[in-house]
């Protein structure tokens, strides 16, 4: 079979042919959108590790799996927001005026569309956004959970720090990279449903790829409801999946290229090669000290700016702690307002000095120039590394990609044209018990790599227990210098008891 595909590797598009899996996808509905050609290149094909789904839509705009210029992830989301803003006025909401918005709550899924829904939120005026999650954080307590019957990882929670946000009259906006059976959104309308009754929905995808029966199951429950329920998406699609994908796919993952080794028992051991050799081993370091609600780990980055780490005797690894003001949030996952917004652009530009200058003092001569830079979030953490980059973008000649670690298991394939072509899989810096990866990031392709992590992942930050993130320094060590980029962990701080003995509750 390894024979039969060389013969295609001159053909982009070889894999969705030639690799027999049997996926079928074409440019659907409405036709003039998007043709095929176009949505070929919004997406590609990859093999999952997954034994509920065989095969992966891999993006080429989002910075997740594949690395992109910050500029392009940005865009994804400014035009889905210009499609959702085309939407006609929802049914009941606060009006026009100054304040007012058409779209009060936009809800992205972790962890794959977290920067996603930002960018479409930054594009619906005085929206307020906030992305569900899969992180246990001490002292908050879930409002909601959804399931998500297909993925590797299935819960997600909703911890808003102000549930009055779920309340707000208008549109409710959920956002994801990719619709397919669509059963999670509609889920999710449901509970959100039984929870604050509102007029009207909207899902915005980049890729709408739902067969006939999901669009007829949205117009159904909008009809059981008595709600409106409206789509957006940058092209849709149809996808033909053949009965009998996953014994396919098995096939193929054993007989093209080098099989990927078994997903990696957790603990220590670091996998930094393209298909499972063997790599470093990482030791993880608690942290120590006490933490308080609000933003954990802020230190004045007089004192760290650019140090290299004692612990990397060969100077690759360098750690910077940024100016991040007190009580600006790492993300949205406790809610990101209008105001959120604005502070984050405002502060970003000091952040990325700090981060060149940094980088320029590990080097040893002047940060912006040279080759490459990787700005690598870390699975939920997407948004605010992605605006790093375009930051960076602005202050430098070096060319600037950004992507994301990610949960999600995926087969790599060195052939030209499949879409995860290398990986590299870690301890995950949240829960050592589990595994993380990072794809496409191979040595002598980028000059420097930049990681932001906030400091609840941090080992060396003050939050007690916390895993460190060495697992994951020494796998991209081994590709480029890194940079280590660590922001304070945004912690609701606990409701004071307010008159009457109800909790107050504020907003982010």
């Amino acid at each position: 079979m390894a024979a039969s595909l060389a013969a295609n590797l001159a053909d982009e598009d070889w894999l969705w042919e030639a690799l027999g899996l049997g996926v079928e996808i074409r440019g659907g509905e409405p036709a003039d959108e998007l043709d095929e050609l176009a949505l070929r290149r919004l997406v590609g094909l990859a093999l999952r590790r997954n034994p509920r789904r065989a095969h992966l839509l891999v993006s080429r705009v989002l910075g997740k799996h594949l690395p992109v210029p910050p500029e392009v992830a940005l865009d994804a989301g400014a035009r889905l927001a210009a499609l959702v803003r085309a939407l006609p006025e929802p049914g009941r909401w606060a009006g026009p005026g100054p304040a007012a918005a058409p779209v009060p709550i936009v809800i992205g899924y972790c962890e794959t569309a977290t920067a996603l829904g930002h960018a479409v939120a930054d594009g619906l005026p005085n929206s307020h956004y906030l992305h569900t999650t899969r992180r246990q954080v001490p002292g908050s307590t879930p409002l909601l959970e959804f399931v998500e019957s297909h993925s590797h990882a299935t819960h997600h929670w909703l911890m808003p720090q102000d549930p009055d946000v779920l309340a707000q009259p208008g549109r409710l906006l959920l956002v994801d990279d990719e619709l397919s059976t669509g059963r999670t959104a509609l889920g999710t309308i449901r509970i959100l449903h039984a929870f604050a009754p509102r007029t009207d929905y909207a899902v915005a995808a980049l890729v709408d790829a739902r067969p006939p029966a999901a669009r007829a199951a949205f117009a159904a429950l909008a009809a059981e409801l008595g709600v409106r329920i409206d789509v957006v998406s940058l092209v849709a699609a149809t996808v033909a999946v053949p009965v009998d994908v996953t014994e396919r796919a098995t096939r193929i993952r054993g007989s093209v290229g080098t099989a990927a080794a078994p997903e990696p028992a957790p603990g220590p051991a670091v996998d930094g090669s393209a298909h499972g050799a063997a790599g470093a081993d990482a030791a993880g370091s608690a942290a120590t000290g006490g933490a308080a609600a609000g933003d954990a780990g802020s230190v004045d980055p007089a004192d760290t700016a650019g140090v290299a780490d004692p612990a990397d005797p060969a100077g690759a690894v360098t750690r910077v702690t940024v100016p991040w003001p007190a009580g600006l949030p790492d993300g949205a996952r406790h809610g990101w307002s209008q105001h959120t917004r604005e502070r984050l652009t405002a502060e970003l530009p000091a952040v990325a000095d700090e981060v060149l200058a940094g980088i320029g003092a590990a080097r040893g001569g002047d940060p912006s120039a040279g080759g490459d830079i990787l700005v690598l979030g870390t699975e939920e953490l997407m948004y605010v590394p992605m605006r790093l980059a375009q930051c960076l973008v602005e202050r430098t000649e070096r060319r600037i990609f950004y992507q994301s670690t990610t949960r999600s298991p995926v087969h790599p394939l060195d052939v030209d044209g499949y879409a995860i072509r290398s990986a590299l899989t870690f301890p995950a810096p949240d829960d050592p018990s589990r595994v993380s990866h990072v794809y496409n990031v191979a040595p002598g392709r980028y000059e420097d790599i930049v990681v932001v992590v906030d400091a609840a992942l941090d080992g060396r930050g003050p939050v007690p227990g916390a895993p460190a993130v060495d697992g994951l320094v020494v796998a991209l060590g081994a590709c480029a210098p890194v940079t280590v980029v660590t922001i304070p962990s945004h912690v609701p701080p606990r409701p004071a008891p307010a008159a009457g003995g109800h909790p107050a509750e504020g907003a982010v």
